[in-house]
């Protein structure tokens, strides 16, 4: 009996080694496709985006969200915040499983054959230029803490950090649309009518979040 117990562990214990081992692999290649879809995305951000899409990989989801949490960490320890960063990371997931619930059962009523994993994918790489303007913009308040002058480096800097914003809202704008388009396999003007119907409930929850305290810009 005794025999058989140990050999019993052993067994037990080699199948967890394995699963173990399966998962860091698992984990070490989801992290890898994250960083080489990155620059993809800079380049080739229709390609890479349907390329999202035919593919369901959470854990590529998963070290997203894990860069997003690390923000509202840092984030938390730079400015006086009322909400400790576990309640603001678990108000982003509400809303992004809200934002990509949305879009699929809008998008399901117009073509039955779209998957849900398809808008969890797609959307959750569209969070990458939210993520960098705000981390961007966190790494600013530190080097650069307002109130900033009227000076020529003053003014330079607010002419670059302008542009950079815009530069980053249109290629997050690009991301959104290519990801809607692919998930939903819809036109453009059915996307656009989607769109303008989330704006409707979300601007005004938008403002709920900023009254709040949680979020002074949406973090979507």
């Amino acid at each position: 009996m005794v025999f058989n117990r140990t050999r019993s562990t052993r067994i037990i214990l080699r199948i967890n080694a394995d699963k173990l081992l399966r998962l860091i692999i698992n984990l070490l290649i989801g992290l890898i496709l994250v960083i080489k879809n990155f620059f993809l995305l800079i380049f080739l951000p229709y390609k890479t985006i349907r390329k999202v899409c035919l593919k369901k990989d959470y854990y590529q989801i998963g070290f997203i969200f894990l860069l997003v949490f690390v923000y509202f960490k840092f984030i938390y320890y730079l400015r006086d915040k009322p909400y400790p960063a576990s309640l603001i990371f678990i108000i982003f997931l509400i809303n992004f499983f809200l934002t990509s619930g949305f879009f699929y059962w809008l998008s399901w009523l117009f073509n039955k054959k779209i998957k849900y994993s398809s808008f969890l994918s797609t959307l959750s790489y569209s969070l990458i230029p939210t993520l960098i303007w705000f981390l961007a913009t966190s790494v600013f308040y530190i080097l650069l803490p307002p109130p900033r002058t009227l000076s020529f480096l003053g003014k330079g800097f607010s002419i670059f950090f302008i542009t950079f914003s815009l530069s980053l809202l249109v290629w997050k704008l690009i991301l959104f649309y290519l990801s809607l388009r692919f998930s939903s396999k819809l036109g453009f003007y059915r996307i656009m009518y989607m769109i303008f119907l989330y704006l409707v409930w979300f601007l005004p929850y938008s403002i709920l979040l900023y009254y709040l305290r949680l979020f002074r810009v949406p973090f979507i």
